[in-house]
């Protein structure tokens, strides 16, 4: 019997190759499920499949994260240079009301803008009732009355800054 001989190096190197093509693909395999598991081949263990899946997830909520707080960094950086510029020094409080600083600061905000919109809101309406007349002019009132005219209602356009 002929035997072939195969040395114990050229063994070990093909199944060497052969496992970093096998790793290789493994890991294209992987990327590719981690990018979009919905198409391409899907590893074989649930286990291997739930954690890529939670892994990949857990991306791109810290990519989503970094996104936000670099806007943030990047309103921030805006508000600093319009308030070292002239306009700054003009219209100081412009940024505190632009990004108030801390919890309270937002909160007193926040309430002084509900109640200029309430009162904003009321004023306009006291306006199209006609409430605003302190000091109407009686005589005109009872010639009217007398000669049936009626007050014609004014419809002003809704004005409303918010």
């Amino acid at each position: 019997m002929p035997a072939t001989a195969v040395s114990p190096d050229a063994l070990v190197n093909g199944s060497k190759a052969q496992r970093e093509t096998t790793a290789l693909a493994k890991a294209k395999n992987t990327i590719q499920y981690m990018i979009d598991p919905k198409t391409g081949a899907q590893p074989t263990r649930l286990r291997t499949r739930a954690f890529l899946r939670s892994f990949r997830y857990v991306l791109i909520f810290a990519f989503w994260r970094l996104v936000r707080y670099a806007k943030y960094a990047a309103v921030g950086a805006i508000v600093a240079a319009i308030g070292s510029t002239a306009i700054g020094s003009v219209v100081s409080g412009a940024a505190f009301v632009i990004a108030p600083t801390g919890i309270l600061g937002g909160a007193g905000i926040g309430i002084m803008w509900a109640v200029a919109k309430f009162g904003w809101r009321r004023a306009r309406a006291r306006v199209q009732k006609g409430q605003h007349d302190g000091h109407a002019d009686p005589r005109h009132d009872e010639r009217a009355d007398a000669q049936g005219v009626k007050d014609e209602e004014v419809r002003h356009p809704k004005m409303d800054p918010w």
